[in-house]
């Protein structure tokens, strides 16, 4: 999938909001990298209302709006298409880990309170680092970078937070270039949430049925 005519450039907001922005960002990565104790989701809030602050509401960068431009019925087929490749790479995965030897152990992910677990991976999760590596990551550096750049700095950043924060499983290393093509081809962020959320959910509900399959791991 490509970037097309429907993803339009979006206009080139001040150097204040561009920092407010990054400042956010880089914040964020601090926090998912264990260097800076703050709660992801109010850091998150905080960084969008101040851009929003500095831009006087009207930042169309940050994809406030609830109608992506394709219509959702564009985006229910992508969705399909994404899970359908990502669940191709987790079987390969799985079968790569398996036929090294190193046995269902290695796959098993526990969850302790399911309530706990849904709300921290399907709501906090996506909600919070949508808005922040996909909306104020856009703000920050897509006049500079132009949209392939700011999905490549998206992606990589998805990518390496994950890693820090001990879940480098396949789908996350390349969730945040999907995840960051979906955002800027949509204009809105409503998009790459409801995806984030769908895999998320996904994955929460491999990991109770390997927890039931496989108590004693």
């Amino acid at each position: 999938m490509t970037l097309d005519s429907g993803c339009q450039q979006a206009g080139s907001p001040s150097g204040l909001l561009r920092c407010v922005a990054l400042m956010a960002v880089l914040l964020s990565v601090l926090v998912c990298g264990g260097w800076l104790r703050l709660e992801l989701p109010i850091l998150a809030l905080t960084g969008l209302v101040a851009v929003l602050c500095c831009g006087n509401g009207d930042v169309p960068e940050l994809g406030l709006q609830l109608m992506p431009l394709q219509g959702w019925r564009y985006w229910c087929r992508v969705a399909i298409q994404f899970g359908l490749f990502i669940a191709l790479l987790l079987a390969i995965y799985v079968a790569v880990v398996l036929s090294l030897g190193r046995g269902f152990e290695s796959l098993v992910y526990r969850v302790g309170s399911v309530p706990e677990s849904f709300v921290r991976m399907c709501v906090v999760a996506p909600v919070a680092e949508e808005i922040i590596f996909r909306a104020l990551l856009t703000v920050a550096v897509l006049s500079s970078l132009g949209e392939r750049g700011t999905i490549a700095v998206s992606g990589i950043i998805f990518a390496a937070i994950h890693i820090l924060g001990g879940n480098a499983s396949p789908e996350n290393q390349i969730a945040g270039f999907l995840l960051a093509w979906a955002f800027l081809k949509s204009r809105t962020i409503l998009v790459p949430i409801a995806f984030h959320f769908g895999g998320n959910l996904f994955a929460l509900a491999g990991q109770i049925a390997f927890g039931y399959l496989y108590p004693a791991l």
